[in-house]
């Protein structure tokens, strides 16, 4: 009796050994490596910062601004949906631009810029004014971004790029959750154009800084003569198929993020058309955080060996399901589910738009290939709010979520027929 107790002590140890090995391991995936470490960690904090206090900001300054001045809010977004389409123009030219110097000193520059828009906002008397600082901020955007960052560590870290790219979105989805509260509190203590100020100041006194530190411009050693490059220099498609996945992707992310950023706009909105008080709905839209947070978590933890076309249709797939959840009931489940899986899909796309590129084309030219396929992804989600709102004007919300559910359906349907694809050649060679 003594000896079988014994036994089962020493499997139920080895069994607990075994769990926390797993677990140890599971949660080692959150730590980058110690080849990446500094820059994913001077980059997450300056993304949190930078995220907050440009992209964000409007979230927390617009209505301030518009009270005081006079102006409508269609004037003061309309500032920031220029800054945006600005930025889609500009995303090719800066990632030529980190291909060729690296990222250290051009996010240090776009810190710097990003000061300047932010103080120039901040003393702006007039439209003309204010619409000129959110054109410098559409420059600094494109300069300190994720797709500048992403970037940067595509040259930084070479193979460890995608766990990188992971965990830096994991540092910029916390942005809004700080930013935000704090941008009120600053508001409700100093007033709109002192909470720029500061906002200028943390972009020239901590993130200037910081990107200074970023390691310098890292390049795969060159090859010798006639030997082939690196594959991670190179990436895994084939030459004849890059063009092709070039364009279904721009296409296919496009369409996405029209989808994506007209339900994050209207998201209370959306809530409020199926039942909900405005109360409940801005409460149960806390939860797209969340979703965003516990995606990229999963992600990381879990999904790292998933083929990235495998992870890219996982997160253009929530979006419909997600959707599909507001037609049910209880509708306070339903909606909560649609808000978690809304942010779940957001939070997975952000990966996705950095790590396919990088896999499919490899590390060579990759902040120009970067930005020519945010460009058009930038376009639409600085239309998509304004025209959800037209189409919702026109007929309704059934028609402005029936255009969403259409664009994102599309979008899967291209990533289905890339994804297959690519499989092709493997398929054949096993065959």
């Amino acid at each position: 009796m003594l000896r079988g107790d014994a036994l089962s002590v020493s499997a139920f140890s080895k069994v607990s050994g075994l769990r926390t090995a797993v677990l140890r391991g599971r949660l080692s995936a959150l730590i980058p490596a110690a080849g990446a470490r500094r820059a994913v960690n001077v980059l997450g904090i300056t993304q949190i910062v930078s995220w907050g206090t440009t992209f964000y900001a409007p979230t927390v300054l617009a209505t301030p601004v518009a009270a005081d001045m006079g102006w409508s809010k269609t004037t003061v977004f309309g500032a920031f949906s220029f800054a945006l389409v600005l930025g889609a123009l500009l995303a090719q030219p800066v990632g030529r631009m980190i291909d060729r110097f690296g990222g250290r000193w051009t996010m240090a520059a776009g810190s710097g810029v990003a000061a300047l828009g932010l103080a120039v906002a901040g003393v702006a008397t007039s439209v003309t004014m204010y619409w000129a600082a959110w054109v410098i901020l559409g420059l600094a955007m494109r300069l300190v971004l994720y797709e500048a960052a992403f970037a940067t560590l595509a040259r930084a870290t070479g193979p460890e790029a995608r766990r990188a790219i992971s965990i830096l979105t994991l540092y910029g989805g916390f942005a809004s959750t700080v930013f935000w509260p704090v941008g009120w509190a600053l508001v409700d203590a100093f007033g709109w154009r002192a909470t720029f100020g500061i906002f200028a100041l943390l972009n020239l006194f901590v993130c200037l800084p910081l990107h200074a530190l970023l390691p310098s411009n890292s390049v795969p050693a060159a090859t010798a003569e006639g030997d082939p490059p690196p594959a991670q220099a190179a990436g895994t498609l084939a030459p004849g198929e890059r063009r092709f996945a070039r364009i279904v992707l721009m296409l296919c992310f496009a369409l996405f993020m029209y989808s994506n950023a007209a339900l994050s706009a209207h998201l209370v909105d959306t809530l409020v058309v199926f039942g909900l008080t405005a109360a409940v709905a801005v409460s149960l839209a806390t939860l797209r955080g969340v979703g965003q947070v516990a995606a990229r978590l999963w992600e990381i933890l879990f999904a790292a060996r998933l083929q990235p076309m495998t992870l890219c249709l996982i997160a253009i797939g929530l979006t419909p399901v997600a959707l599909l959840a507001l037609a049910g009931l209880p509708l306070l489940v339903c909606a909560a589910t649609f808000a978690f899986l809304q942010g779940a899909s957001n939070g997975l796309i952000t990966i996705v738009r950095g790590i396919v590129p990088l896999v499919l084309f490899g590390t060579r030219g990759y902040g120009a290939l970067i930005g020519a396929m945010t460009a058009p992804a930038l376009f639409s989600t600085a239309v998509a709010p304004a025209v959800h709102a037209a189409l919702v004007d026109y007929g309704g919300h059934g028609l402005a979520l029936s255009v969403v559910l259409l664009c994102v359906v599309m979008a899967f349907a291209l990533a289905a027929v890339l994804a297959w694809r690519l499989r092709q050649p493997t398929r054949a060679s096993t065959t």
